[in-house]
């Protein structure tokens, strides 16, 4: 099993590992991931059958790594077979920090003439006839945090909006100026709780731009032999659209989403490269690092290297990173023969 040196965890990018996911998490600091992707074994005997309480506990060992190494307003996505467990693994996630955005359904038969095929091919292995529709279908969490301040968030990470809470209510208090002052700068009613919003941690909001502005020029006319709130709203608008979690909105696609399922390529359960696609480009950015340590034939990596994402992969299985390796290497040649 390998072994990276902690100083050294950058070169774990773009490099297939042959490695445990706790391993190789022990090497990753606080904060640096952008997009974590994982697809763990289901617990149904193909990879791994444990007791139903050791399987949780691990998985929460897994989740309280993955959640230390992923930035504050990174997105984490987990896919599972079931949804009871998968509920789960998405209120331990809750737990620290980041609330869940999406339940993703994903209808791996439906709308396809093959799967439509393949649902009539199980059917007829029935003979009396099912009693119950046929589950073909797994689910995804998409969790990710819009800087909601709770005492949670402050113990597992801070407030992502911190940088930008403390200027406003630094400027502020610097000119000697109460929350009866900002309500009085941009004239809403006494005793309104509108000023907290801007200048504490509970339900904090950015300023609308002629709001900033009134508070500006209020704190400037109230002087005490200094100038204030001096940063110009649009370089506060481009920190806070820094801070906020990325979603690459695609428009028109649901919670639901119809994706035929991989063709197989050596790995038991592959991935999709349409699903990894849909995730990576809409929940990061070009040049953000994303994360799978189940990653299986590494369809993870194939697709980030794809969609210019730097990107770790793990798997513990040598014949499935060796597997990867071929991908990566096939999906190079083939990106250079279209350039």
């Amino acid at each position: 099993m390998g072994s990276v040196e902690k100083a050294e965890w950058h070169n774990l990018i773009g490099e297939p590992q042959y490695i445990d996911c706790f391993e190789l998490l022990a090497q990753l600091p606080d904060s640096s991931i952008d997009l974590l992707f994982l697809d763990p074994p289901y617990n149904i005997g193909v990879f791994c059958k444990m007791p139903p309480d050791e399987y949780l506990a691990w998985c929460e060992r897994w989740i309280k790594e993955g959640s230390r190494v992923l930035a504050a307003n990174g997105a984490f996505w987990v896919s599972h077979k079931n949804p009871l467990i998968l509920g789960k693994l998405s209120e331990m996630i809750a737990a620290r920090g980041r609330e869940r955005i999406n339940w993703i359904t994903w209808d791996k038969y439906n709308d396809t003439p093959s799967g439509e095929q393949f649902i009539m091919n199980r059917t007829k292995l029935h003979p009396q006839g099912k009693r119950s529709f046929d589950q073909d279908a797994e689910y995804l969490i998409y969790h990710t945090d819009e800087g909601n301040w709770t005492a949670q968030c402050d113990k597992e990470r801070g407030f992502i909006f911190e940088s930008l809470r403390a200027y406003l209510a630094g400027e502020w208090k610097k000119a000697k100026l109460n929350f009866e002052d900002a309500r009085q700068a941009v004239r809403c009613a006494a005793g309104s709780g509108l000023p907290s919003h801007w200048f504490t941690r509970s339900q904090w909001a950015l300023p609308t731009k002629r709001k900033y502005y009134q508070l500006r020029a209020y704190a400037n006319s109230h002087n005490h032999g200094g100038e204030y709130l001096r940063r110009e709203y649009e370089d506060l608008r481009r920190e806070y659209e820094d801070l906020r979690y990325t979603f690459n909105n695609p428009g028109k696609v649901s919670s639901v989403w119809q994706i035929p399922p991989a063709s197989s390529n050596g790995h038991p359960t592959p991935k999709p490269e349409k699903l990894l696609e849909r995730i990576i480009e809409t929940t990061s950015n070009p040049g953000d690092l994303v994360l799978d340590f189940f990653a299986g034939s590494f369809t993870t990596a194939v697709v980030a290297e794809r969609l210019e994402r730097k990107w770790i992969c793990c798997d513990h299985n040598a014949e499935y990173v060796e597997l990867g390796r071929a991908r990566l290497e096939k999906s190079k040649v083939y990106q250079k023969e279209l350039l």
